[in-house]
């Protein structure tokens, strides 16, 4: 085992000595990993964690200056390393765990079927209403139009169109009343 103090294997290292470097590596490598492993409880991210650290080192030589001891610096790196993959993990583990809360959301049947037969409830309630409520409806909730340009197309009152319309929304909130869904509320929004 090389004997040379730390500090003056390091600034040989700074200065690309490839020796000096493997003398480092072989004195902590095995060192660094069982510290590592404390914390990921994971011998192979141990390693790949110590491995990355070196290359890191080895790149960045130039501009790495250390005021402690080297193995102090050495050692408080790597529980850096650890604790930023801790942290990337845990991370990821949420993310992931929102993502399939979302997923059972997103597929939970008994929500479909309330929201498919409130949709043929509703069409089943607009088809109910006199031809030409019907059309005043429609022609508001599903083109959009509002109550002046439906009296201009069906050549009829604005009064004509609203109240119309307030018969339209009281027999569709009366025949919707057991669904206490949004929806329906959205669908019922005066719109003039």
């Amino acid at each position: 085992m090389d004997l040379t103090p730390d500090k003056e294997l390091f600034d040989h290292l700074k200065e690309g000595d490839q020796i000096a470097f493997k003398a480092l590596f072989q004195k902590y490598y095995s060192a660094l990993c069982h510290f590592a492993r404390q914390f990921l409880s994971d011998s192979e991210m141990a390693e790949e964690t110590v491995q990355e650290f070196f290359v890191h080192l080895w790149e960045k030589r130039q501009s790495l200056n250390i005021e402690t001891s080297v193995k102090h610096y050495f050692f408080r790196s790597i529980r850096n390393q650890c604790l930023n993959q801790l942290q990337h993990q845990k991370i990821r583990q949420q993310y992931a765990s929102k993502m399939m809360e979302s997923a059972y959301q997103e597929i939970d049947p008994e929500q479909s079927y309330l929201e498919v037969d409130l949709v043929e409830r509703i069409e089943r309630s607009i088809e109910s209403l006199p031809p030409k409520r019907q059309e005043i409806f429609r022609l508001s909730r599903e083109q959009g139009l509002k109550y002046k340009e439906i009296a201009n197309e069906l050549n009829i009152s604005v009064k004509t169109v609203e109240a119309q319309m307030g018969l339209a929304l009281k027999h569709l909130r009366d025949q919707l009343k057991d669904f206490s869904n949004h929806l329906v509320s959205l669908l019922l929004i005066f719109k003039k």
